[in-house]
């Protein structure tokens, strides 16, 4: 599996993930503090430097949808949240 370089303006990472988008999903859900609203995600393959022409932009809302279908829920992390 390839390794992505993923950021959102303000915190940045690098893990290893099947797809550009399942990058970008781990990301938001096991590496950053914060959910960007109305904002962006910018998953690359060659590094955090700089932006390449090679970049994948994903809109926040479109991130969203992708982990609301395909990642499910951890009800234990859920009542964590609550307590």
């Amino acid at each position: 599996m390839p390794k992505y370089y993923v950021k959102d303006g303000a915190e940045q990472t690098v893990l290893i993930a099947k797809s550009p988008i399942d990058a970008c999903c781990v990301a938001v859900l096991t590496r950053f503090n914060t959910f960007v609203v109305n904002g962006f995600y910018i998953v690359s393959e060659i590094g955090l430097e700089e932006e390449h022409a090679e970049d994948i932009i994903f809109g926040s809302n479109d991130v969203l949808d992708v982990i609301s279908k395909n990642f499910p829920n951890n009800p234990e992390k859920d009542d964590d949240l609550l307590k």
